[in-house]
């Protein structure tokens, strides 16, 4: 009973936010199908998207609502090259990653019909980078300037090797946005105002229910535009999902790893890939109010005594990995060889806890997450503390509001995480810089890896993966987290109707470019 409840609740995680939240690495957009529009594409999503502002849209879970309306500068595929979108130029100029250009296209317009020119696209970068969810991604931006008819200038007060990323369908920051939103922006949580393959249609839309789109008359490649209807319906019962794509009401879905084997026995083409990884992290590593943690080899211990392979065999089998890492395969920072840096030793592990003075263990305080059973994996890491004399009292939070609280009350010296894959610039943001955030509330100060995240991040991009390589084996060794195992996203589509349907790494099925009819 135990092992079914965690194998279904962690499973769900594969089909919300935590998809694709990030960046660099993984994605190639190629066209599918050589234009031509097919009926109706009806696809099922899990819930209904936390706005259709691109600002204030959820990473992972609200793309799909978003992209098929708002086109942006570049365009990320699912082998991670970045090509051109509404610009055919684009790079960093001089030396440092802090200064960036893109040329847009000549003759652009946005649904509405406004001119999609440089100063247009400037003022969305400028709204989108300061408001909304995921402005600290752009937090180094220090100004986006017009400084042509067509070209655009970034500039940043520090190195931002990601702005490739940012200004791509992924991260939904570069979503240009019309004038006409802009100037009314308390309507952009439910109408479209962007310059994308499709348009929001109002009228067939019910918001939280059903969202439909059709084609941007002034859309500027009309071979993208494959269908003369989207349909994205909001289904939150995974298995009903599932049955509406079985039985011809829908064309996909993204599933969880326990519906994988339903689906192909029902006939459906299942896709996916690494798409988040979990653990506990150790976040009091300075020791403010758990003194055990500020020793490297009490948190090195606790990597120890976790049986990763135990507990992602447990809950996700067929579609897990045990891992010791905070990252994924295909993306810049990921070491293979530190996948397994923490055997499951607690006999080491003991001996460790003894050396730091702990030889009977301690007590300690975390949070988790009762949401995307996080609380799961979390429950599981506490138990086999135990083994070698750690208790845990754990706090389990039911809404993102009170996690937030939780988490950077500095009263927890442990959390729990979900986190989905990113280029490592942007998992620093959280993770790795002396700064407040969720995953690191108490601002651990690292010189050493402070300057190694600056010299990555400055660094050419062809130096950079061996670079962030560098800083991730650097806080795998220094212990800063439990991470426990990474596990797919899964998408299941009736591949007879479609073509183009990919997953990967940092990646989504892209409705508005690839997705086709076969």
């Amino acid at each position: 009973m135990f092992k079914k409840h965690m194998t279904q609740g962690l499973a769900t995680a594969a089909v919300l936010a935590l998809a694709a939240t990030a960046c660099s690495g993984s994605g190639s957009s190629g066209t599918a199908g050589g234009g031509g529009q097919g009926g109706t594409l009806t696809v099922v999503a899990a819930g209904a998207p936390a706005s259709l502002d691109p600002a204030k849209a959820n990473v992972g879970s609200d793309n799909w609502f978003v992209n098929l309306a708002y086109d942006t500068a570049l365009r990320q595929g699912a082998n991670g090259r970045l090509e051109a979108g509404l610009a055919t130029k684009w790079g960093y100029l001089g030396t440092g990653n802090t200064d960036f250009e893109f040329t847009l296209r000549d003759g652009l317009k946005f649904a509405d019909g406004t001119p999609l020119n440089a100063q247009a696209a400037a003022a969305s970068l400028n709204y989108t980078r300061k408001n909304g969810l995921n402005v600290a991604w752009a937090s180094a931006i220090e100004s986006v300037t017009a400084t042509g008819p067509l070209t655009v200038h970034i500039h940043c007060s520090s190195p931002h090797p990601s702005l490739p990323q940012l200004l791509s369908q992924i991260l939904m920051i570069g979503s240009m946005i019309s004038p006409k939103g802009l100037a009314a922006p308390a309507t952009m949580g439910t109408r479209s105002y962007g310059a994308g393959p499709y348009v929001l249609d109002s009228a067939h839309t019910a918001s939280g229910d059903h969202y439909t789109y059709t084609p941007n008359p002034n859309y500027w490649d009309k071979t993208k535009v494959h269908w003369k209807k989207v349909v994205i319906k909001i289904v939150a019962n995974p298995n009903s999902a599932l049955q509406a794509v079985r039985t011809g009401q829908a064309d996909a879905v993204a599933i969880t790893p326990s519906q994988a084997d339903t689906a192909k026995s029902g006939g459906l083409e299942v896709v996916g890939s690494p798409s988040v990884f979990m653990g506990v992290n150790l976040a009091d590593r300075q020791g403010v109010v758990a003194e055990p943690l500020k020793d490297v080899r009490v948190r090195q211990a606790l990597n120890y005594a976790v049986d990763r392979d135990a507990i992602t065999q447990a809950l996700v089998p067929k579609h897990g990995h045990s891992t010791s890492q905070i990252t994924l395969p295909g993306l810049d920072g990921f070491a293979a060889d530190y996948d397994n840096h923490y055997p499951y030793d607690p006999a080491k592990a003991k001996k460790l806890l003894a050396e730091a003075g702990y030889p009977n263990g301690f007590s300690l305080k975390a949070e988790t997450q009762g949401f995307l059973a996080i609380d799961l994996v979390t429950q599981a890491v506490t138990e086999q503390w135990k083994k070698v004399g750690v208790t845990t009292e754990v706090t389990t939070d039911t809404s993102i509001g009170q996690w937030l609280a939780n988490a950077t009350s500095k009263k927890y010296p442990v959390l729990g995480f979900g986190y989905g894959g990113a280029s490592s610039y942007a998992l620093s943001l959280d993770w790795m810089l002396p700064h407040a955030t969720a995953f690191n509330p108490f601002a651990t100060s690292d010189p050493k890896l402070t300057a190694m995240l600056a010299k990555a991040a400055a660094a050419p991009a062809d130096q950079q993966s061996a670079l962030y390589q560098q800083v991730m084996r650097y806080v795998v060794d220094r212990a800063w987290f439990v991470s426990v195992l990474r596990m797919d996203g899964l998408y299941a589509f009736n591949a007879k109707k479609l073509t183009g349907f990919t997953a990967a790494p940092s990646y989504l099925p892209d409705l508005a470019w690839d997705v086709a009819p076969k």
